[in-house]
């Protein structure tokens, strides 16, 4: 799962490639363990970089997470790479992914907005659960605080026991999936969709899923 921020020609171009290289099952070695994975993904980084032609440099950073291991024993590793372009360096750092409920990386300009609208959550009666991050995080983007972040959430599911998974989000009627809007169609149910209160919504009525937990703002957010 990769997510970035800074530039966003180079990551969004590249990105692409290497999933698809990963899915088609070219870029890695079968026995390669996670840090492998990586560091393979850092050079063909690099290499592509330059390669480009014409293109203005900018700073970027990309937020690459994995699950690697079998059925229970599965664990998750993050990285933060990012490319300086004054020094013309790269660099690479391991993320601590937190065993409970938390914030992997905050990132880029909205870093601190960000922040200060999922404390708000966390702090509330809601506490430390995965709805209030992601609800504080909505809260921040549509702030409009910082003038370099918009446009819609874009969602992504990673557990332990099953497949990755992207999420659909709704806002004011309409669906959104991977920021893209998205108009009406059957095939809206083949994937999950859900809201700014990370609530199970149900596409056709864009109403709360019957059975699904309900979820409201607390008093004073």
């Amino acid at each position: 799962m990769f997510g970035y921020c800074g530039d966003v020609v180079f990551p969004s171009l590249v990105l692409a490639q290497i999933v698809s290289a990963i899915d088609n099952g070219v870029l890695f070695r079968s026995t390669a363990d996670a840090q492998e994975k990586q560091d393979v993904i850092c050079e063909a980084l690099k290499t592509s970089f330059t390669r480009r032609n014409g293109t203005p440099d900018q700073d970027f950073s990309i937020l690459h997470l994995m699950r690697a291991g079998e059925e229970e024993s599965r664990e998750f590793y993050g990285w933060e790479i990012s490319y300086a372009v004054k020094a013309r360096r790269w660099h690479s750092k391991s993320l601590e992914v937190p065993m409970t409920t938390g914030v992997v990386s905050l990132i880029g300009s909205g870093k601190p907005f960000a922040r200060k609208y999922i404390d708000r959550w966390v702090n509330s009666d809601v506490g430390n659960r995965g709805s209030a991050i992601f609800s504080g995080f909505c809260d921040s983007l549509f702030s409009n605080e910082d003038q370099y972040s918009g446009g819609m959430p874009q969602v992504a599911a990673l557990n332990k026991g099953s497949h990755a998974q992207i999420i659909g989000f709704i806002e004011k009627g309409r669906h959104y999936l991977n920021g893209l809007q998205i108009l009406p169609a059957r095939s809206l149910h083949r994937i999950k969709w859900t809201d700014r209160y990370f609530q199970d919504i149900n596409p056709t009525t864009m109403q709360r899923k019957t059975g699904a937990r309900r979820r409201i703002r607390p008093v004073g957010l």
